[in-house]
Protein backbone atom coordinates (compact mmCIF):
# COMPACT_ATOMS: atom_id res chain seq x y z
CA UNK A 1 0.00 0.00 0.00
CA UNK A 2 0.92 3.57 -0.33
CA UNK A 3 0.96 6.35 1.95
CA UNK A 4 -2.46 7.31 0.87
CA UNK A 5 -3.91 3.64 1.57
CA UNK A 6 -4.45 2.61 -2.05
CA UNK A 7 -2.87 -0.13 -3.85
CA UNK A 8 -0.07 0.76 -6.36
CA UNK A 9 -1.36 0.46 -10.24
CA UNK A 10 1.38 -2.43 -10.39
CA UNK A 11 0.05 -4.09 -7.03
CA UNK A 12 -3.52 -3.51 -8.49
CA UNK A 13 -2.63 -5.12 -11.48
CA UNK A 14 -0.86 -8.08 -9.74
CA UNK A 15 -4.06 -8.73 -8.09
CA UNK A 16 -6.03 -8.13 -11.38
CA UNK A 17 -4.19 -11.27 -12.83
CA UNK A 18 -4.23 -13.70 -9.81
CA UNK A 19 -7.87 -12.67 -9.36
CA UNK A 20 -8.38 -13.67 -12.85
CA UNK A 21 -6.38 -16.99 -12.30
CA UNK A 22 -8.77 -17.87 -9.44
CA UNK A 23 -11.68 -16.93 -11.47
CA UNK A 24 -10.59 -19.48 -14.50
CA UNK A 25 -9.76 -22.22 -11.53
CA UNK A 26 -13.16 -21.68 -10.15
CA UNK A 27 -14.65 -22.07 -13.96
CA UNK A 28 -12.94 -25.44 -14.21
CA UNK A 29 -14.92 -27.01 -11.08
CA UNK A 30 -17.45 -25.89 -13.26
CA UNK A 31 -16.79 -26.92 -15.90
CA UNK A 32 -15.58 -30.66 -14.57
CA UNK A 33 -19.18 -30.75 -13.44
CA UNK A 34 -20.63 -30.32 -16.71
CA UNK A 35 -17.99 -33.01 -17.79
CA UNK A 36 -19.52 -35.54 -15.08
CA UNK A 37 -23.07 -34.70 -16.09
CA UNK A 38 -21.59 -36.16 -19.52
CA UNK A 39 -20.05 -38.61 -18.23
CA UNK A 40 -16.79 -38.01 -17.92
CA UNK A 41 -16.20 -38.90 -14.42
CA UNK A 42 -13.05 -39.70 -14.28
CA UNK A 43 -11.87 -36.52 -16.40
CA UNK A 44 -13.88 -34.81 -14.39
CA UNK A 45 -12.27 -35.83 -10.67
CA UNK A 46 -9.13 -34.70 -12.57
CA UNK A 47 -10.06 -31.86 -13.37
CA UNK A 48 -11.46 -30.62 -10.12
CA UNK A 49 -8.21 -32.07 -7.92
CA UNK A 50 -6.32 -29.92 -10.45
CA UNK A 51 -7.70 -27.10 -9.89
CA UNK A 52 -8.77 -27.11 -6.21
CA UNK A 53 -4.56 -28.32 -5.95
CA UNK A 54 -3.66 -25.12 -7.87
CA UNK A 55 -6.08 -22.69 -6.08
CA UNK A 56 -4.41 -23.47 -2.77
CA UNK A 57 -0.70 -23.08 -4.24
CA UNK A 58 -2.01 -19.54 -5.44
CA UNK A 59 -3.48 -18.85 -2.00
CA UNK A 60 -0.12 -19.84 -0.92
CA UNK A 61 1.89 -17.52 -3.39
CA UNK A 62 -0.71 -14.80 -2.84
CA UNK A 63 -1.68 -14.21 0.57
CA UNK A 64 -4.31 -11.32 0.12
CA UNK A 65 -6.89 -14.05 -1.47
CA UNK A 66 -7.25 -14.59 2.36
CA UNK A 67 -8.03 -11.46 3.00
CA UNK A 68 -10.43 -11.35 0.28
CA UNK A 69 -11.48 -14.34 0.59
CA UNK A 70 -11.84 -15.34 4.23
CA UNK A 71 -13.80 -18.58 3.62
CA UNK A 72 -11.90 -19.78 0.72
CA UNK A 73 -9.64 -22.33 2.25
CA UNK A 74 -12.89 -23.83 4.01
CA UNK A 75 -14.50 -24.10 0.83
CA UNK A 76 -11.28 -26.28 -0.04
CA UNK A 77 -10.99 -28.17 2.55
CA UNK A 78 -14.84 -29.25 2.86
CA UNK A 79 -15.34 -29.31 -0.37
CA UNK A 80 -18.55 -27.08 -0.83
CA UNK A 81 -16.23 -25.64 -3.46
CA UNK A 82 -17.04 -28.61 -5.47
CA UNK A 83 -21.13 -28.02 -5.84
CA UNK A 84 -22.27 -24.59 -5.24
CA UNK A 85 -19.17 -22.62 -3.89
CA UNK A 86 -17.47 -22.47 -7.04
CA UNK A 87 -20.05 -20.11 -8.44
CA UNK A 88 -20.94 -18.51 -5.33
CA UNK A 89 -16.79 -17.44 -5.21
CA UNK A 90 -16.99 -16.86 -9.10
CA UNK A 91 -19.42 -13.91 -8.17
CA UNK A 92 -17.18 -12.77 -5.74
CA UNK A 93 -14.02 -12.49 -7.54
CA UNK A 94 -16.43 -10.57 -10.16
CA UNK A 95 -17.11 -7.89 -7.74
CA UNK A 96 -13.42 -7.53 -6.89
CA UNK A 97 -12.60 -7.27 -10.50
CA UNK A 98 -15.07 -4.38 -11.10
CA UNK A 99 -12.95 -2.03 -8.89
Amino acid sequence: MTGSGSLSAGMLEQHRVVLGTLRDLLATIGSANDAEDHGYGEDAERMREDACEAIRGLMAEHVFLVEFFPKLLWELDTNHILGFGWAELCDSVDVHLKV
